[in-house]
């Protein structure tokens, strides 16, 4: 008993030191401000000179633009601001359509809030649909697209959406990109898509897609798409595919041995060539 005694005294004499160190330490807000911006110490030793940014060491000038070093700003808008007196209309052009691809890019990544809403198969018909792509469900032989105003699609997750077809021949902005092909994670009724005519469909979107959905497709029309030997390869990977649709290679005696290999890996395969227009 006297022990336990011994002890919470002792506890109760460490607490208040403790409490009453740190509200003499305790500074308020104006203080901070009147005391001005001390130096930054790492373990009780003033922070070394060269570790400090260039705009914060001693001796040099702070201009106007140190606001954009604080930011950190890209190369090209850096680049814009030094043509500023001899800048020209194709430059400002330039700049745009770099602006808008990147606009693009974040519109079409995936929003994992969109699939905890909706589920994944609905958030993919709001996705698509949206994008002036079209989209047929499970059973149904009719393709949900058109005037996204006259579309009434649920707000909530309802069961029994369950994506079966992906049309992407009219996605909007020159098609559909690698961000937007994890929109298609989730869908395990998917057999039939069509990328028809998207430009920046590319080895890395077919690699992705083949990693989602190798497993369920069945149909996919790549014609006009950025096709290469590698992207035969990641072709490869999908198990179930059984009917291949892309532009006619030519020449290239590099794609043609790969679709044959493709063949080869895959015997139920069954490929058809289109004249690029």
């Amino acid at each position: 008993m006297a022990f336990n005694i011994k002890n919470k005294n002792l506890l109760r004499r460490i607490y208040s030191i403790r409490h009453y160190s740190e509200s003499e330490n305790k500074t308020s807000i104006y203080e901070k401000h009147e005391a001005g911006p001390q130096p930054r110490k790492v373990y009780d030793q003033v922070y070394t000179e060269w570790r400090k940014p260039w705009i914060k060491r001693e001796g040099e000038q702070i201009s106007k633009l140190n606001i954009f070093v604080e930011k950190n700003p890209s190369m090209s808008i850096l680049n814009a601001m030094q043509k500023i007196p001899h800048i020209t209309f194709e430059d400002v052009k330039e700049w745009w359509i770099q602006m808008k691809e990147l606009q693009e890019i974040e519109n079409q990544k995936y929003l994992p809030e969109r699939v905890t809403t909706l589920g994944h198969n609905l958030a993919a018909v709001h996705f698509f649909t949206y994008r002036q792509a079209t989209v047929r469900l499970r059973g149904s032989k009719e393709w949900i697209g058109g005037d996204i105003t006259e579309l009434k699609l649920p707000s909530r997750f309802i069961d029994g959406y369950f994506v079966e077809a992906v049309d992407c021949t009219n996605f909007h902005r020159n098609g559909i990109r690698y961000e937007g092909i994890q929109n298609l994670t989730g869908l395990n009724f998917l057999k039939w898509l069509s990328l028809k005519g998207n430009k920046h469909v590319d080895v890395w979107c077919l690699d992705r897609l083949a990693g989602q959905n190798g497993n369920s497709l069945e149909y996919l029309d790549i014609t006009g798409c950025n096709i290469c030997v590698g992207s035969i390869l990641a072709l490869a990977r999908m198990r179930a595919l059984k009917f291949l649709v892309l532009t006619d290679p030519g020449d290239d005696t590099e794609l043609q041995a790969a679709l044959s290999c493709l063949e080869e890996e895959n015997p139920d395969i069954l490929i058809k060539t289109e004249m690029p227009t």
